[in-house]
């Protein structure tokens, strides 16, 4: 048997947090993670939380306010508005944020991305803020036990690549600046990977998690990895400790104070995406494959319940994918670029226009499945492949015969042929484009309003005049990938208040026991107002339920 006053169970953004918030108030704390590797999906992620009001923005001279924020998403969520639950958040994000920049490894700057309803009252940019690049050595001997990063957004075999990389890279052979920049870039690449085995500059989700791993560990928490939770032990009413399976023998572990439900949601569990996603036997998701739904399997088991009224369960994506020879699945989540550049658009199998390409992923998926749309195609010109890439196809110079040999992309001569081959209405994609064309070229689209919000315009290639987010397709050969619904995340999960304590059927708190991240239920009940809206919780609901835990009697 093994005590300590705190049980995390798993090691994501929100896991993290509250360990290290909790172990700075001289608690013992103890992280169990089933994987290998600690990280969870924070690592897969774009490192970005989305924190109204912080100090970044007031010191970059931007302004906003707490009443700002509470109106933009008294508009967003309607009825679904939890004034607890967004109290709870609006009131603890900034100090959340200045107490960890101060204490710990996390170091964040602003983004100045558009909030993704951006004709809601009180809109603004820039209030996700994005993890900096870390370097992993800083890990030691740690190092190997971070989770790796989605090896379908690294170029090279592991380079991890940036936001402010794509531009240099892929304009490398057309000015000298960019030449040398993707030169240095892919140099340092190659020496970390001699000397480490893999890239040691870290950027986006898995510098995030590197960070809060070494601030755990600055911190003294206890870290098991490849230890499964098994169930929650009750003792007169309470939560007192967690059964688990370490080392390969079963051991009882005791929380003096709580136990805390972290294990990241249910992506990757098959009986629950039946439940919970629509149209489940053609949804992807990317979620490592040890998120199964252990934290509300256990949840409910003593007592908490799961969200079911949510209006969406997950942080949609279109997800394109490629089956290699060895039967493993690769899939590339469309966060950004290709979708968002100008000289593509989506069509349905009728070949038309459904939606506009610029808003966010949440979105997208949201209207196909509003229209009960199982896919949707993704189509550019010559000039836009080359380029931009489509999904897994990389812009110049990186040949595409691969792809299309084992059918990812698919080439036609014409529009026509295009459509022809991946069973698309040939007459419809031809007007289709056509009436695009006629829209890029004036620059405003009739049909979706493409270019003239905030949010997609931003998205766009500011080199594109006069609208960053259009440009005809008439450069043929033409390409088409498929794009299937897919999650980020599951976002569905045990109800709490404000404080993070799970509650039972009737509303009562469980005594020790609490959920943060994707275990918690979503305080904007799976809705999306802008990217790092599942992250900034995470870390605020984490950051609260370390300080709970070190208050609690």
């Amino acid at each position: 048997m093994k005590d300590f006053d705190a049980i995390v169970i798993g090691s994501g953004v929100s896991g993290l947090t509250t360990a290290i918030v909790a172990a700075q108030q001289g608690l013992k704390v103890l992280v169990i993670e089933k994987a290998p590797v600690f990280g969870g999906t924070t690592a897969y992620s774009g490192g970005v939380g989305w924190i109204p009001n912080n100090h970044l923005m007031h010191e970059a001279g931007l302004d906003d306010s707490r009443e700002k924020a509470e109106t933009y998403l008294r508009a967003v969520l309607g009825n679904h508005y939890d004034p607890e639950m967004i109290d709870a958040f609006l009131d603890n994000g900034p100090r959340m944020l200045k107490h960890m920049m101060d204490t710990t490894e996390l170091d964040f700057v602003v983004t100045p991305t558009p909030d993704y309803e951006p004709d809601k009252p009180s809109a603004y940019h820039s209030r996700g803020v994005l993890a900096k690049e870390y370097d992993g050595t800083r890990l030691g001997k740690h190092l190997d036990l971070l989770r790796r990063p989605l090896d379908t957004l690294t170029v090279l075999g592991g380079m991890q690549v940036a936001g402010a990389d794509i531009t240099p890279l892929r304009t490398a052979f057309q000015t000298p600046a960019s030449f040398g920049y993707t030169t240095r870039t892919v140099a340092r690449y190659a020496r970390q990977k001699a000397t480490h085995g893999r890239a040691t500059r870290l950027v986006s989700g898995n510098a995030l998690a590197a960070r809060l791993l070494k601030s755990a560990l600055d911190a003294g928490v206890t870290l098991w990895n490849e230890t499964p939770a098994l169930e929650l032990l009750k003792t007169g009413g309470r939560i007192t400790g967690v059964k688990a399976r370490h080392k390969g023998q079963e051991i009882v572990l005791t929380a003096r104070k709580a136990v805390v439900l972290a294990s990241g949601g249910f992506g990757a569990s098959e009986g629950m995406r039946k439940e919970f996603m629509p149209n489940p036997e053609h949804h992807r998701s990317i979620q490592p494959s040890e998120n199964v739904g252990d934290g509300a399997r256990m949840g409910e088991a003593v007592g908490g319940r799961m969200a079911r009224d949510n209006p969406s369960n997950a942080i949609f994506i279109p997800i394109s994918e490629h089956r290699e020879a060895d039967g493993t699945v690769k899939r590339f989540p469309h966060i950004m670029i290709d979708r968002y550049m100008p000289g593509s658009i989506a069509v349905d199998e009728t070949g038309q226009r459904f939606v506009n390409e610029g808003l966010s992923y949440q979105h997208y998926v949201t209207t196909m499945h509003a229209r009960n749309m199982t896919r949707s195609y993704l189509i550019g010109d010559r000039r836009f492949l080359r380029k931009y890439g489509m999904g897994l196809v990389r812009p110049f110079p990186y040949p595409i015969g691969k792809w299309l040999k084992n059918g990812y992309l698919t080439e036609g001569a014409t529009l026509q042929d295009l459509a022809r081959k991946i069973g698309v209405d040939p007459a419809g994609l031809q007007d289709t484009v056509e009436r695009f064309n006629g829209f890029a070229r004036k620059g405003a689209d009739a049909d979706f309003g493409r270019g003239a919000d905030a949010h997609s315009r931003y998205r766009g290639d500011q080199t594109v005049k006069p609208n960053p987010s259009l440009a005809p397709l008439e450069t043929g050969p033409f390409y088409a990938i498929t794009l299937y619904p897919g999650d980020l995340s599951s976002v569905a999960g045990l109800v709490t208040d404000g404080r993070t304590r799970v509650l039972d059927e009737a509303g009562k708190p469980i005594a020790g026991l609490y959920a943060v991240g994707l275990d918690m239920n979503s305080m904007t009940k799976g809705m999306y107002p802008a990217g790092g809206s599942s992250l900034g919780p995470g870390l605020t609901f984490g950051y609260i339920a370390g300080n709970e835990i070190a208050a609690a009697e």
